[in-house]
């Protein structure tokens, strides 16, 4: 069963406690600032669900999400991983990318750093194209 977890203009976050995973679509193109605070509300959210859910995956749909700024790309190496992997945990991480490589671009680079980076925790990332696929490879893990 899917439940929402919170709602803003920019996003949506639901965990499906079927799977389990906390899956979040971006409906617009935020800034930079409200980007990663949304992140962030995203990741808390998530060490909370972690206790009572184990296994917990992360899956993000970056379809509408549009570029992120240098700043972000450089938060995503610098703070980012280690939130999401180290302090809350994450081992399955999926993404669902559109069809922008302008805009994807930078998730498939935070996935490969990622992978190399975070390899000895037992992190698993991949990218995909829909949320079936996606669906798919965690119902696998």
């Amino acid at each position: 069963m899917t439940q929402l977890v919170f709602e803003n203009e920019y996003v949506i976050c639901e965990l499906d406690d079927t799977l389990p995973v906390l899956k979040h679509r971006w409906k617009a193109e935020p800034s930079g600032e409200i980007f990663r605070a949304n992140l962030i509300t995203i990741q808390q959210r998530y060490i909370e669900l972690s206790k009572a859910y184990n296994n917990l995956a992360w899956l993000a749909d970056t379809q509408l999400l549009g570029e992120v700024d240098q700043e972000t790309e450089e938060w995503f190496s610098e703070v980012w991983e280690d939130l999401l992997f180290v302090k809350a945990g994450v081992k399955y991480h999926g993404v669902i990318l559109g069809d922008d490589f302008f805009a994807e671009y930078p998730m498939e680079k935070f996935k490969l750093n990622a992978e190399e980076k975070f390899a000895r925790h037992g992190v698993q990332l991949a990218v995909f194209s829909d949320e079936e696929e996606a669906y798919e490879w965690i119902r696998t893990r």
